[in-house]
């Protein structure tokens, strides 16, 4: 549940459970599979040190050589190949886990975030409706395919898409209050609906509990920009930058921060590859 949530303390706090789990049973591969699958978020949004990439291949070594067969510890391979920007590479194993389990905790989610790194849209489209039913309560599934759909143009899809998100998000944050990752991602959607004030209340929520977190910053710039207030857009993505996030292929084909795709800050941030 805390690695779901993929803030910077949360994924700290659940690789430490990990990394515990492991500790007391060294033959554990899905705690290894967890761990890796951690350590490879934590590099795609808070740091760029190579050293979260061979934490992530080392416990994805130790699943595979304990439970080659688990879908799990296939998901733990994917992370590290997206990771090291090998996304079709990473399309392909998350396939097999599905192929293994369809609903395979993470599985959807990462094979549409591949295939949204690979500029792979239609992919996703086709594969929306299994990847939500597979993934329950899962919301991050929901990011690739809204973002794909915003990529290809597809305008009443995504806006017909982004209200059956909030319905999610809003049931989940009734649950959770204090998961400020929804909360930052339904703000989000309310700017799109132009529910303005209901977005600024969101992404302040959002900033409020996870103050100067990567993540959290990056999609209140995609806030910003639906509500298309460019100055404090620019202003969150520098600091999401600051705090760590620097994936520019991620950045470069968001359709959410299309408001900031030409402008030199943006550029000098996350230059083409």
């Amino acid at each position: 549940r805390y690695a779901r949530r993929q803030t910077r303390q949360d994924l700290e706090f659940a690789l430490g459970m990990f990394e515990n789990a492991v500790t007391i049973d060294p033959s554990f591969a899905l705690a290894y599979a967890a761990s890796a699958n951690a350590c490879a978020m934590f590099y795609c949004n808070y740091s760029r040190d190579a050293l979260w990439v061979e934490r992530a291949r080392a416990a994805s070594g130790k699943a595979v050589a304990l439970r080659w067969d688990l879908p799990e510890v296939q998901v733990s391979q994917a992370w590290v190949l997206y990771a090291t920007d090998l996304h079709d590479e990473a399309v392909r194993m998350a396939q097999k886990a599905i192929e293994r389990r369809h609903d395979c905790e993470g599985a959807y989610y990462l094979l549409c975030r591949a295939l949204f790194a690979a500029g792979r849209y239609q992919e996703i489209i086709e594969i929306m409706e299994a990847a939500m039913s597979a993934s329950g309560e899962d919301y991050n599934v929901y990011i690739p395919i809204g973002n794909a759909l915003g990529a290809l143009g597809k305008v009443e899809a995504r806006r017909n898409f982004k209200v059956r998100r909030m319905a999610a998000l809003e049931n989940h944050l009734k649950q959770v209050p204090e998961d400020a990752r929804a909360r930052i991602l339904l703000g989000g959607d309310y700017a799109e609906m132009g529910r303005v004030e209901d977005a600024l209340r969101e992404t302040g929520l959002a900033i409020t509990l996870r103050a100067n977190e990567a993540s959290i910053l990056y999609n209140a710039a995609c806030t910003y920009c639906g509500l298309k207030r460019k100055p404090e857009a620019m202003d969150a993505l520098r600091k999401a930058w600051q705090e760590g996030f620097r994936d520019a292929t991620w950045a470069r084909r968001d359709s959410d921060l299309s408001l900031l795709h030409d402008d030199p800050e943006f550029e000098r941030m996350y230059p083409a590859p």
